[in-house]
């Protein structure tokens, strides 16, 4: 298993309870406990990565078409209202919204954007105040914002709050600049109209915060549960491929690959080695030193023979009680030599104490494109020859011109 894996396993044991027991509670969660509120910050940040940009880019566009009003209220200054909305206002919101993507903090995003949206909202209130705009108009412009803010870019809630609040006294600042006396029945509506926005927005802002919380629970859960549904299967996958008693392939997983192997060697013209390896007088060792030995003896051999297959693509394998092959895929003749002397050396030399040792006879066959019926023969033919011919020997036979 790898680190990646090792980590995704060890999330999902510690992330599983807490998705069960978040949705089961049957309310809104605006704050899950850790690890399961780091991931689904990660999870809302990508979701609102790909947004942010548009709606920034569409909110200015908007912003922007103000310069309409402007030129309408004041023609002769329409450089400087071009300045303001252009220079000081959606250059910087810009920025910060594009820098904030940046940052690995996922709160600190959501403070950025903030941020941007309050310098418009302050540039909204220059403007008006340069028009001589009526409060009634400032009041659309700001009310739109705070939609903008609390819906469109949907902020989390507290910075959302945040923001909202910032916009609504600069802009209560701005409207006691310009009323000398007591607001009017007009003035008060304005006012209210923003107060109202911002709270119906907030309130659609954290809905839809927990709508999304719920949403990604019921994801996280899914995928959890078709993660565990992966992993049993490769589980299964390799138990039914693995001999149970050597660990290592079985005569299923070989007869596979064996079968490949012949086919992709008869398309490519590449040569294909096979050694059929068998431990010499194991029933007689069986029967001398008892079944729990005679399997520790071929557990051994196993291991022997695997240690001496070092290349990636080949495969050792048990096919039958005492009985092994290795298959080595584009091998010459003197490289699958060498594995079959490797083994012998190390039947020999590193057999652990306390354990009967045995010799093996191993029969070789190395032809190009060969069918599999006709490396299995010639194969089978050296092993019997090996065999007869004293044991303990590795006997090469049908090999390519």
């Amino acid at each position: 298993m790898t680190d990646l894996q090792q980590d995704h396993s060890a999330f999902a044991r510690a992330v599983a309870p807490q998705v069960d027991q978040a949705l089961a509670s049957k309310r809104y969660v605006s704050r899950f406990p850790q690890p399961l509120e780091r991931s689904y910050q990660a999870y809302a940040a990508d979701l609102k990565s790909g947004q942010s940009l548009k709606a920034t880019a569409i909110s200015l566009v908007v912003f922007n078409l103000g310069i309409i009003m402007d030129y309408t209220a004041h023609p002769d200054h329409l450089w400087e209202f071009l300045l303001i909305r252009v220079v000081f206002a959606s250059l910087p919101c810009l920025y910060l919204v594009w820098f904030s993507r940046r940052l690995a903090t996922y709160a600190l995003r959501d403070w950025l954007s903030g941020a941007a949206l309050i310098w418009i909202g302050l540039s909204m209130n220059i403007l008006v105040e340069m028009r001589g705009s009526p409060p009634v108009q400032l009041a659309f412009g700001i009310g739109l914002l705070i939609v903008v803010a609390n819906v469109v870019f949907h902020l989390r809630t507290a910075v959302a709050a945040s923001t909202s609040l910032v916009i609504m006294l600069v802009t209560t600042a701005f409207l006691g600049i310009r009323v000398e006396s007591s607001l009017t029945p007009a003035d008060g509506l304005a006012l209210l109209f923003v107060a109202a926005a911002g709270v119906l927005t907030l309130l659609a802002n954290y809905r839809l915060e927990c709508t999304l919380r719920h949403l990604y629970l019921m994801i996280l859960r899914e995928t959890l549960r078709t993660g565990d549904m992966e992993r049993v299967n490769e589980e299964l996958t390799a138990i039914s491929q693995t001999d149970p008693l050597t660990g290592i392939a079985n005569r299923r997983l070989f007869d596979r690959q064996f079968g490949t192997a012949c086919g992709s060697s008869l398309d490519t013209g590449e040569m294909l080695a096979l050694l059929l390896i068998d431990v010499d007088h194991f029933k007689r060792y069986n029967d001398t030193h008892g079944h729990l030995v005679g399997d520790a003896c071929l557990k051994q051999v196993a291991k022997t023979i695997a240690l001496q297959v070092r290349r990636e693509r080949d495969l050792p394998a048990r096919i039958g009680g005492e009985e092994f092959a290795v298959l080595l895929r584009d091998a010459t003749e003197t490289a699958a030599q060498k594995v079959a002397d490797r083994i012998h050396r190390a039947l020999a030399a590193d057999w652990p104490e306390g354990l009967a040792p045995v010799t093996v006879s191993i029969g070789l066959a190395i032809l190009r494109s060969p069918s599999a019926d006709a490396i299995m023969a010639a194969a089978d033919k050296a092993l019997y020859e090996a065999k007869n011919g004293g044991r303990n020997r590795t006997i090469t036979t049908a090999t390519a011109a």
